[in-house]
């Protein structure tokens, strides 16, 4: 098992994953083909898709779209499954899969917290290796409290309306520890903006684990020549939806930052949003991240592109001498500094006549009037330069380079320019 493509072990708790990549809760989790499947594929961990207890009370067809050019997936309707079809799934998967662990992954909406101790308690007897409490879906009564300004009117509240507030999350972790020896993750929203702080109230009360979201709700492209049509086939109206995808992996870094910073070295964090490739989950273990939820990626590709990653996330290790996932993490906690502490080097722009196509893409740019056009190319005057390197990321030849000059601590004056 040790020399396998797959075998790069961590653990949660006492539970060992085979490698950090866990196909998280979603669409490509309610079946169990696709459990088996993503075992065949060498996945380490599965969440199922997230049960609602009691019934869903938004429950449609699935509507999703991929929006290629911004690199976003958002969906509105979607179905989730029930309290019985959930266990069914649970136990099925438990039958046919031999190394694949299965996280259950549910959410009760009831007022009480029997119905969230029942749940840890039936999933554990249908074969749960790790148990998911799920505060982060934020398309269902999270969705409705924006668009009611907060007004619940009597309904229940699920997911993201429940995972900003961390004293429910601490009672229902209590609560759900006290009847179960299993791994507890707590999938925690960071729409309320302290997912840190919710985290370490989850740690404090007995988690193994937390999970950080991969989506946000939000309102994706517009048609504006046509707006009041909506963007997803078969469905009435606009609304939000809950955006993933690649986009999202800067905010996806930052949370799990937070929760690494705030909570220490100890605990065990699942980093997801907006993998979609081994660097993408380089850099996430690096802000903090133990394990690797992936789900749009999965909905987008499937599930063997693992095999593609592992093989040159092994081949960096070997290069940069790191012998196993755990080297990773943390790497980028304190090299990110606080703006108090940054270092800036004074400098100038300077361009490569031989490479300039005299575009004027650099002369046009809206905050700078340190470059002109000359009849051999774009000329930069070293003089009037700040040094932001706007000028770089435009050039389409790679043209342009940045000259340091000496070491600036801070400004003290303000140059505007006329």
């Amino acid at each position: 098992m040790k020399d396998d493509l797959h075998y790069m072990p961590i653990k949660i708790g006492e539970v060992e994953l085979k490698n950090p990549f866990v196909v998280a809760s979603g669409p490509t989790t309610k079946r169990v083909d696709q459990l088996e499947l993503a075992e065949r594929e060498g996945w380490a961990a599965a969440s199922i898709k997230l049960t609602m207890i009691p019934d869903p009370y938004i429950n449609y067809e699935p509507r999703y779209r991929w929006l290629k050019k911004e690199k976003l997936h958002t969906f509105t309707a979607e179905y989730r499954l029930e309290m019985e079809q959930g266990l069914r799934l649970v136990e099925a998967a438990r039958r046919k899969c031999r190394e694949i662990v299965i996280i259950a992954n549910y959410s009760c909406v009831e007022p009480d917290l029997e119905g969230w101790q029942d749940a840890a308690r039936r999933f554990e007897a249908a074969g749960a290796q790790m148990l998911e409490l799920n505060f982060c879906c934020p398309n269902m009564s999270f969705n409705v409290d924006v668009l009611s300004q907060g007004k619940k009117e009597g309904r229940p509240s699920s997911g993201a309306s429940m995972g900003d507030d961390e004293n429910f999350v601490r009672l229902v972790t209590e609560k759900t520890r006290e009847v179960t020896s299993l791994p507890v993750i707590v999938k925690i929203t960071p729409e309320g903006g302290r997912i840190a702080e919710v985290s370490k109230a989850a740690y404090d009360a007995g988690a193994t684990a937390v999970c950080s979201a991969g989506n946000r709700l939000g309102i994706p492209s517009i048609d504006v020549w046509n707006y009041k049509k909506p963007i997803y086939h078969l469905q009435g109206e606009n609304t939000m939806g809950a955006l993933s995808g690649p986009w999202i992996k800067p905010l996806a870094l930052r949370d799990v930052f937070e929760i690494r910073r705030l909570v220490g070295p100890g605990p065990s964090i699942i980093g997801t949003g907006g993998v979609a490739s081994w660097e993408d989950a380089v850099e996430m273990m690096m802000c903090g991240a133990d394990s690797i939820g992936v789900c749009t990626q999965t909905m987008l590709s499937g599930f063997s592109f693992l095999e593609k990653w592992m093989k040159p996330l092994k081949e960096y290790m070997r290069k940069m001498g790191f012998q196993r996932a755990k080297d990773l993490r943390d790497l980028l906690l304190e090299e990110i500094k606080p703006a108090t502490d940054l270092t800036i080097w004074a400098g100038y722009a300077q361009v490569d006549l031989t490479k300039c196509s005299s575009c004027g893409l650099c002369v046009e740019i809206g905050h700078c009037n340190a470059i002109v056009m000359t009849d051999d190319g774009a000329q930069v005057d070293s003089e009037g330069c700040q040094g932001c390197s706007t000028c770089i990321d435009i050039c389409t030849k790679k043209a342009i380079t940045m000259v340091e000059t000496g070491q600036v601590i801070m400004r003290d004056d303000i140059n505007i320019c006329v």
